[in-house]
């Protein structure tokens, strides 16, 4: 449990600091990007899911990865 808070937390502030990131088994790619709109910063999947902050997208990425990447 530790180390997904871990990689969360570093998920988050790369997020946050460079405004995307990409998350890739070699095949298959996640990818997350900020977006600036009217009321501040949200954040876009490649698979068109929207959050409205960065903790959010990156706690549904982990469970993409893990649900989807490996299976």
């Amino acid at each position: 449990m530790e180390k997904d808070n871990t990689m969360a937390n570093n998920l988050i502030d790369t997020l946050e600091t460079k405004g995307e990131i990409t998350i890739t088994d070699g095949v298959k790619e996640l990818f997350i990007e900020a977006v600036d709109d009217k009321e501040g910063y949200s954040y876009v999947s490649n698979t068109n899911e929207e959050f409205g902050n960065s903790r959010e997208a990156v706690e549904w990425a982990i469970k993409k990865v893990k649900s989807t990447f490996l299976t």
